[in-house]
């Protein structure tokens, strides 16, 4: 076991043989290898060198997710997906270093000027034989009035074939918006979601709060997530994934996006309150 700091990553290793690989930049995972394998899709055009989000691996949206609201003004200036996945964080502390997994503390720094919230925002990366957890926690240090925000965490799960993959555990009855039909709300019908066309789903209040996915080959992960209420399942396919300029050729084909969040709505917080969202993913 062991952390290995460079002065642009942070490094995990598990006694497993499983590492994980942290960017400063966003706080970004952009690497996670279990049972030999690596779990994680990171585009090879992706930009690694601070110049813009970094496409793949596990991006934090805060505080917001998608296109900004028309407001207040200060969230409506903000950028697509907030301003997190954009800053560089601290490296804090090594929370724990056991047998049964390795667990780091991540802060973000203060907000752009122009956004005037008090907050404390911090990333919590436990690795362990088969999992990857991720934690999420949000303080509102205003002393009198709410801080409100959507955090998601964009997490995109390599995969060896995107058509053949089948998504499920998805309760029937939820309701998603679909962004492919131009933001319709529809109720999940429960079956196995499969990649024949591109997805763009807000699944809201997923009551199972674990997100199944089958690679066809044997394989695949579990999503579990608590805190956060919300999952968006993406995959742009040929159609889109090829306008995409810093998505690699083909590069649909090798992820799925299951992102765990609060996006439906916006969460309020009292002041010092704390949010804590947590997605936990394990390797089959």
């Amino acid at each position: 076991m062991g952390v290995t700091e460079t002065d642009k990553s942070v490094i995990i290793n598990h006694e497993s043989g499983s590492s994980a690989e942290i960017y400063l930049y966003g706080a970004t995972i952009v690497s996670w290898k279990s049972g030999g394998k690596e779990r994680l899709f990171v585009s090879g055009k992706a930009a690694l060198d601070g110049s813009k989000a970094i496409r793949g691996g596990i991006p934090i949206c805060f505080p917001i997710f998608g296109p900004p609201p028309s407001s207040p003004p200060e969230y409506a200036s903000l950028a697509q997906h907030g301003f997190a996945r954009n800053q560089i964080w601290k490296f804090e502390k090594t929370v724990m270093d056991r047998s049964e997994g390795v667990s780091l503390r991540f802060t973000a720094p203060l907000p752009p000027t122009e956004f005037q919230h008090k907050y404390k925002l911090a990333y919590v990366v436990t690795l362990s034989e088969h999992q990857l957890s991720t934690d999420l926690h949000i303080v509102n240090e205003e002393e009198s009035k709410e801080f409100t925000f959507q955090a998601l965490l964009h997490t995109y799960l390599a995969i060896p074939d995107s058509s053949k993959i089948k998504i499920s555990n998805v309760p029937q009855g939820t309701t998603y918006v679909d962004k492919i039909l131009g933001g319709k709300k529809v109720e999940s019908d429960g079956v196995d979601i499969v990649i024949d066309k591109p997805i763009d789903r807000v699944y809201h209040k997923v009551a199972s709060q674990e997100v199944h996915v089958d690679d066809g080959l044997g394989g695949g992960y579990k999503v579990r997530f608590r805190g956060f209420e919300d999952c968006t399942i993406w995959n742009p396919t040929e159609e889109t994934g090829k306008k995409i300029v810093d998505m690699e050729d083909k590069g649909w084909e090798k992820y799925i996006c299951i992102e765990p969040g609060y996006a439906r709505e916006f969460k309020s917080l009292a002041p010092g309150e704390e949010f804590i969202g947590q997605q936990v993913i394990t390797a089959l």
